[in-house]
């Protein structure tokens, strides 16, 4: 009885064998459960990477399974993954999708985040979750890859060094990097005491700018004719330099003069000072006297046209020549008689003199 069952099993698994090569069929051709039990709807997700995620893996909310990921294609250099939801669970439009890892060597499963007010609109079948809301976590792959990042070439043998500087620009100036950091925090302080300055000032120099960008035409064909005026003070440019080395002998010369003559010029404006101060004291009258000098000069000119005088004179003497006369030769001079006057005219000391 045994050996009969030992030859059935044989049998049996001989023409298996011969199934299983004769179609050439093998685990790859093993049908994958790619769906949920029950009712379902499509959801379409977007992911920059999704390559450790296999197909009928989790579509998880926290801990609980609400889908299955039935296929996944690549589109415009994203991952596109089609996934099965259950019907009975209704996403927001919001929801956000997460790859990670069931346990650092694990499965990887999508997680969806469920945002906090999920009473807007709902996802419906076929939607899509887009890129900008996906989002692929750490694995022990990129973990690793990052600490041997960091372990190798990545500038950590180098901290030895930036602390051996460090000290050395810290060691005997204990005090001075207090004093040195306190005088920072005062500036700092200034500086946001008068950050309403400091506003104003880039807001002037932004209109500034503005102005400047307004202007940039007139400022193009101001330089435009400026160009031939440079060309020439370009051609003086020798006369120029003769020019300066001529200002700075004639200066050289000056600082001379004023150095031996500093003596006489201090003398001079000693003795100016009293002429000063006498014009300072005529400051009330000053300004009368000089209309009364230019009334003057008017009549002066006047009187005097040319290289002669205009005089209208009337001399009057007592005593001169009729006395010398009656002194000499007495008698020899009668006395004149009295110039006659107009009534109303003044008397003259002048009156009865000899003309």
């Amino acid at each position: 009885m045994a050996a009969s069952r030992s030859t059935v099993g044989a049998t049996a698994a001989l023409a298996l064998t011969s199934m299983l090569t004769g179609c050439s069929l093998n685990f790859q051709h093993l049908p994958l459960w790619q769906g949920m039990p029950g009712e379902s709807y499509p959801l379409t997700m977007e992911f920059v990477d999704a390559s450790l995620l296999p197909i009928g893996g989790e579509v998880r909310i926290g801990q609980a399974v609400v889908g299955r990921i039935t296929s996944m294609s690549a589109d415009h250099f994203a991952a596109v993954v089609q996934t099965e939801i259950d019907s009975t669970i209704p996403l927001p439009a919001e929801t956000r999708a997460r790859i990670e890892l069931s346990t650092p060597i694990g499965d990887a499963f999508v997680n969806l985040e469920i945002p906090a007010d999920a009473n807007g609109a709902r996802l419906e079948p076929g939607a899509r979750i887009l890129r900008s809301q996906t989002v692929r976590g750490p694995d022990v792959a990129q973990l690793l890859g990052a600490v041997g990042t960091l372990l190798n070439g990545s500038g950590l043998a180098q901290v030895k060094n930036i602390v051996h500087e460090a000290n050395q620009i810290l060691d005997g100036r204990a005090g001075t990097v207090p004093d040195l950091l306190a005088r920072l925090d005062s500036l700092l302080g200034t500086l946001d005491e008068r950050k309403d300055s400091v506003n104003s000032a880039l807001d002037s120099l932004n209109r500034l700018s503005a102005v400047i960008s307004d202007e940039s035409a007139t400022i193009d064909e101001g330089l435009r004719t400026l160009t031939p005026a440079l060309s020439v003070v370009a051609d003086q440019r020798q006369p120029l330099l003769d020019l300066l080395d001529e200002t700075d002998r004639l200066a050289t010369a000056t600082n001379s003069v004023l150095d031996q003559s500093s003596d006489q010029i201090a003398d001079v404006t000693e003795r100016l000072s009293p002429i000063l101060d006498q014009f300072s004291a005529m400051g009330p009258t000053l300004g009368d006297t000089m209309t009364n000098l230019d009334n003057a000069r008017v009549l002066l000119e006047r009187a005097s046209p040319s290289d002669y005088v205009n005089i209208d004179l009337n001399v009057d003497i007592e005593g001169t020549v009729t006395g010398v006369l009656n002194e000499i030769i007495p008698g020899a001079a009668p006395p004149l008689p009295p110039l006659p006057t107009a009534p109303g005219t003044p008397a003259t000391p002048l009156l009865g003199g000899t003309r």
